[in-house]
C-alpha cells in the first residue's frame, strides 16, 4: 500500500506515535522520517487540512478512550501524597501523553485545546502540588493550558457547587 493510500486508522495511529514521541502536539514540520511514516501532505489530502486532521485525531482518541477507560473515580488526596521514595517531579513522555488523552487533549479548567484554539499550549499539572508532597502518578496529574497552569501555580483547584 502506498503512503497516499494509508487508511485513516494508520494515519491516526501514526499521529499518536509522533505525539507520544514528541510529548506534545505535532506540528506539520514534525511529520518527517524517521519520526513519522507519513508527511503532513498525506494528512491534508485525507482530512482536507492539518487542523481537520488534528481534530479527527483528538475525536478518535477521545472516543476510543471512553470505550476502553471509563472516567476514573477521584482518588482521595491522601493517596496522592508522596511517601518514600519520592517520585520524580516531571512525568515521563508516555505518562504525559496518557494524561492528555484521558483529559481529551483539552484543559480541564477552561476546556481549550490546541485542536480548537490554535496556539494553546497544554501542560501536565499535579493536582496535589509536587512541592506539597503530591506524587507524579496518573491519578494526580491533569491537563491544564499554559494560562490556567501558570495562574494556578501550586494552589489546589477548587470547584464551586450550588
Amino acid at each position: 500500500m502506498s503512503r497516499s493510500q494509508a487508511s485513516q486508522e494508520d494515519l491516526l495511529s501514526n499521529m499518536a506515535a509522533v505525539w507520544e514521541a514528541l510529548g506534545r502536539q505535532p506540528k506539520q514540520s514534525d511529520l518527517v522520517a524517521p519520526l513519522s511514516q507519513y508527511s503532513h501532505d498525506v494528512y491534508v489530502r485525507r482530512f482536507g487540512s492539518w487542523r481537520a486532521a488534528l481534530e479527527n485525531f483528538v475525536n478518535s482518541a477521545n472516543a476510543s478512550d471512553q470505550e476502553a477507560h471509563p472516567p476514573p473515580v477521584a482518588p482521595s488526596v491522601q493517596n496522592l501524597l508522596r511517601t518514600q521514595p519520592a517520585t520524580p517531579r516531571d512525568p515521563s513522555w508516555r505518562l504525559r501523553f496518557l494524561v492528555h488523552r484521558r483529559d481529551r487533549f483539552a484543559c480541564v479548567a477552561c476546556g481549550r485545546s490546541p485542536a480548537t484554539h490554535p496556539g494553546v499550549v497544554l501542560h501536565v499539572d499535579h493536582i496535589v502540588a509536587w512541592s506539597k508532597g503530591g506524587l507524579t502518578v496518573f491519578e494526580n496529574l491533569q491537563t491544564l493550558c499554559e494560562t490556567c497552569n501558570i495562574g494556578k501555580s501550586d494552589l489546589p483547584m477548587h470547584t464551586h457547587t450550588g
